[in-house]
């Protein structure tokens, strides 16, 4: 029960992070995406091109899919990274985490969603790098690094 009074409130401020950090990437009117369009594609990893259809219990499948993620995350951070190195090295915990994260999410979760995107170059692998080091791993890393005294 300790463990999940420390896991969510580091989870929920990483996924609210995150959800935001997508929401000022990618919901563009020009692009015709929209917020709602956003957890649509996450909920779509469960069901199809049918997430996209105007019902809204997609949208709210995406969005308590994408904290559920953001919980998992934060779990495996506490309960394995967190453990493996010793308090301090913030930055070199947030670059490994935010690595990990990345190529699991992008290398193995999306590709069996179906939910990668042929076009790979520089921008936009960093703009999918960027907001799981600074809205994810960064938060996660240094809040538990502050409470490192109580865990």
């Amino acid at each position: 029960m300790q463990r999940i009074k420390t896991i969510l409130p580091v989870a929920l401020i990483a996924g609210t992070l995150d959800a935001a950090a997508a929401i000022a990437l990618y919901a563009k009117p020009v692009s015709l995406h929209t917020v709602a369009g956003i957890f649509k594609y996450i909920a779509s990893a469960l069901f199809g091109r049918k997430a996209f259809s105007g019902e809204p219990v997609y949208l709210i499948t995406g969005l308590t899919m994408h904290y559920l993620i953001a919980i998992c995350w934060t779990s495996v951070y506490l309960l394995f990274l967190f453990r493996i190195f010793k308090p301090g090295f913030v930055v070199a915990k947030t670059i490994l985490f935010s690595c990990t994260v990345w190529i699991v999410m992008n290398g193995i979760v999306l590709p069996l969603c179906g939910l990668t995107s042929a076009h790979q170059d520089a921008w936009t692998i960093f703009k999918s790098y960027a907001p799981i080091l600074l809205c994810i791993a960064f938060p996660i890393c240094f809040i538990f690094e502050k409470k490192s005294a109580t865990i």
